[in-house]
């Protein structure tokens, strides 16, 4: 059984869960029922058997895409430009960007906006070209 099938399962059985109904007489009004109890404390384990070279990728991009502030490599790495590409870029104020020791460091969140921005901006003039012809 993989893990999406055993979420699913788990899932189902959840929500499908038979509660017990109590007479009015035989419970306090304030005693919590089975489904209430089950859904406090969830526990999910899985295994996952990684060479040591797919424990050190996955490790490395961790490092990568935790931290805020990326240097020019990383964030031409994630942009998928060339660093000389993003240097131009950085250095004309067309995408937000910051020197610290002279070197050019860039903010993962400000790229993310300025990549939606540049998105809507598209999308916008498309529209303005759809509607002159």
């Amino acid at each position: 059984m993989n893990l999406v099938d055993a979420i699913r399962m788990a899932s189902q059985q959840r929500f499908h869960t038979p509660v017990e109904e109590a007479s009015p007489s035989s419970a306090p009004a304030s005693a919590p029922t089975l489904a209430e109890e089950t859904e406090s404390v969830q526990t999910v384990r899985f295994e996952v058997r990684l060479t040591n070279q797919q424990l050190y990728d996955l490790l490395q991009w961790m490092a990568r895409n935790l931290h805020p502030v990326m240097t020019l490599r990383e964030a031409a790495h994630y942009l998928r430009l060339r660093t000389a590409e993003l240097q131009t870029l950085a250095e004309s104020g067309d995408i937000p960007a910051f020197k610290v020791d002279g070197k050019w460091r860039f903010l993962k969140s400000a790229l993310d906006e300025w990549m939606l921005a540049q998105r809507a901006t598209e999308f916008v003039v498309k529209e303005e070209e759809t509607h002159v012809a």
